[in-house]
C-alpha cells in the first residue's frame, strides 16, 4: 500500500497527478490520433491545437507546473520553519532522489529497443541506435548523469526536464535560503522577481525552464504569509468568485497556446507575439496561476484533496516517467494491429486502455521502490545534519 506523507499539501500532490495525466494524454493522442492532438496538423479542422480545449492535453504546460510546483512544494515548509538546514540537505539529496527511476526507466526502455518493439525511431536519440552502442550500459550511464547534466534524452524523450528540474531545483533552494530571512514581504518579492527574471535571461537556452522552480518559491513565500495577506485583501472578499473564475480563465487559454505549430484559430493572434521563448513564458504564468488556484481557492482546494488524488499525485513520477516507453513499445505496435483490423474507431480505445492499464502496472512498483529510496536518503542524511549541528554549522 503507498503512503501519503502526512506533511504534505494533498492538494498539491493531487495537481502533480493531473499535471501527469496531461503528459500521458498528450503523447498519446500524438501517436494515435495526431490529427486530433493538431501540433502536426494545425490546419484540421478538428486540431484541439486550434482551441483553448488543448490546455487538457498540453504537455508543455503541464511540464510547466511540474516546474512551479516543484519549487513550491521544495522549499515551503523550510521557509514556513525558518530552518535552512532543510535546504542545504535538500540540494545535496535532490540529484540522488531522481536518479534511481530516470535510471530503471531508461533501462526498460533500452531493452525494448533491444527487443526491436519501437517503430518509430524518430521519438530517440540517433546514438540509441548506432550498432557500435552497448544499449544497456549507454542508457544507465544517461539515466544517471547524462540526462542530468546535459539534457540528453535518447532513451526516453520524457527525460528531457530532468536537466531543468535539477539545475531549476537548485536555483530554487538558493533563492529560498535568501527569502525566508526576508521580514518584509515586498522586500522578498522583489528580490525574487528580481532572480526570476535573472535566471530566464541569463541562463541561455530554456532560461525560462530554470527560472519555473525559482518562481515556486515566490508563491511558498506569498503562502508562508497567508494569513496576513487574506487579512489584507479583506476587501476583495465579495468579488472572489469572479477573481477565481477569470483567473481559472486566463490560465486555460495560456495552457492552451502551443508553441511548436503555427498559431491558428482562437490562437491566430498570437502570431504577432512568437519568439523563442514565448511557450515557456507563457506556460510559466499559466503554472504560476494554477498553483495560487489551488493554493487559495477553497473549494478547488477541498476537491483535490481526497485521497484518490492523492494516490494518483504519489504515482505520477513513476507514470511521467514510463508512459512513454510503454506507449511507443507497446501500445503503438498494439494499435497499429488492432487499426489494420478493426478499424481506428476500435483501436484508439481500446490502445489508450492498454496504455493506461500498462502504466499503472509499471508505475505502483516504481513508486514503491521511490518511497523506499526516499526514506532511505533520509535516513541517511538524518546523521549527518546532526554532525552539522554539533559542529556548529547551523542552528535549527
Amino acid at each position: 500500500m503507498l503512503k501519503v506523507d502526512s506533511s504534505k499539501l494533498i492538494e498539491l500532490e493531487a495537481l502533480r497527478g493531473v499535471a501527469a495525466v496531461m503528459v500521458l494524454l498528450h503523447h498519446f493522442l500524438l501517436v494515435v490520433a495526431p490529427r486530433l492532438h493538431g501540433r502536426n496538423f494545425p490546419d484540421d479542422p478538428i486540431a484541439l491545437v486550434r482551441t483553448p480545449l488543448f490546455a487538457l492535453v498540453n504537455g508543455t504546460a503541464a511540464v510547466a507546473i511540474f516546474f512551479v510546483l516543484s519549487g513550491f512544494v521544495l522549499t515551503f515548509r523550510a521557509m514556513e520553519k525558518r530552518d535552512w538546514s532543510q535546504l542545504v540537505v535538500g540540494v545535496f539529496k535532490r540529484w540522488p532522489r531522481l536518479v534511481p527511476l530516470a535510471a530503471a526507466v531508461n533501462v526498460l526502455s533500452a531493452m525494448f529497443l533491444m527487443l526491436g518493439l519501437y517503430q518509430d525511431r524518430t521519438w530517440f536519440g540517433a546514438s540509441a541506435f548506432r550498432p557500435d552502442t552497448f544499449v544497456l550500459g549507454s542508457a544507465l550511464a544517461e539515466g544517471v548523469f547524462w540526462t542530468f547534466f546535459d539534457g540528453s534524452a535518447s532513451f526516453n524523450g520524457a527525460l528531457w526536464t530532468m536537466h531543468y528540474e535539477l539545475f531549476g531545483n537548485f536555483a530554487a533552494y538558493a533563492t529560498a535560503l535568501v527569502l525566508m530571512f526576508q521580514k518584509s514581504l515586498f522586500r522578498a518579492m522583489a528580490i525574487g522577481a528580481t532572480v526570476v527574471l535573472l535566471t530566464a535571461t541569463m541562463t541561455g537556452k530554456g532560461g525560462f525552464y530554470y527560472a519555473m522552480p525559482v518562481a515556486g518559491v515566490l508563491i511558498a513565500r506569498i503562502y508562508v504569509e497567508r494569513n496576513a495577506i487574506a487579512s489584507a485583501l479583506n476587501f476583495m472578499h465579495p468579488r472572489r468568485v469572479p477573481i477565481a473564475l477569470g483567473t481559472a480563465g486566463l490560465a486555460v487559454v495560456l495552457c492552451g497556446y502551443d508553441g511548436y505549430s503555427k498559431p491558428v484559430g482562437f490562437y491566430a493572434f498570437m502570431k504577432r507575439f512568437e519568439w523563442s521563448d514565448t511557450e515557456p513564458l507563457v506556460h510559466g504564468v499559466a503554472a504560476a496561476a494554477i498553483l495560487l488556484l489551488v493554493l487559495f481557492c477553497d473549494p478547488l482546494r477541498r476537491s483535490l484533496a481526497g485521497p484518490t488524488a492523492a494516490l494518483v499525485g504519489r504515482l505520477s513520477f513513476p507514470i511521467y516517467l514510463v508512459h512513454l516507453p510503454i506507449l511507443l513499445g507497446l501500445v503503438s505496435p498494439t494499435h497499429s494491429y488492432l487499426a489494420a483490423r478493426f478499424g481506428d474507431t476500435v483501436a484508439a480505445p481500446a490502445a489508450f486502455v492498454v496504455l493506461i492499464a500498462l502504466t499503472l502496472a509499471a508505475a505502483y512498483p516504481l513508486a514503491r521502490l521511490d518511497e523506499w529510496w526516499v526514506r532511505k536518503l533520509r535516513d541517511m542524511a538524518r546523521p549527518a545534519v546532526a554532525r552539522l549541528q554539533r559542529a556548529g554549522w547551523w542552528r535549527q
